[in-house]
């Protein structure tokens, strides 16, 4: 049985990052809310984004293809997607394809903000 997806969003001012809460199933039928949350974001400006994925319960492909789109034009904003407290089931998927480096992943949203707000104070001007 499918779980139906929801997505929770959160600006974070003290580290300039808006959070995204994925709770269910990211599959065919349900990625195109997380594409548009996603698309939404970079174009109000806001192109910092973790990625809360401690619901996540499956992921199949076009799941996997929303995330590196996310990646991608987050990166082309001038901004990132990091990935917190990564489920087992979205983890096992993305060792399997061999993307797990292929994102920054932290182990919780605390640690991602943290690391957002501390590459804050590292930046030039």
């Amino acid at each position: 049985m499918s779980r139906e997806l929801s997505i929770g969003v959160d600006h974070y001012g003290h580290a300039d990052c808006t959070v995204i809460t994925v709770v269910g199933d990211i599959d065919r039928n349900s990625s195109e809310l997380l594409r548009e949350t996603i698309e939404r974001l970079v174009s109000d400006y806001r192109p910092r984004i973790v990625l809360d994925a401690g619901g996540i319960t499956f992921c199949d492909s076009t799941g996997l293809r929303i995330l590196l789109s996310g990646a991608r034009v987050t990166s082309e904003a001038g901004g990132w997607l990091r990935l917190a407290g990564v489920s087992d089931v979205l983890k096992r998927l993305l060792q399997v394809t061999d993307l797990l480096t292929w994102f920054p992943v932290d182990p919780d949203v605390a640690a991602s903000l943290d690391h957002a707000a501390r590459r804050d104070l590292q930046s030039p001007g």
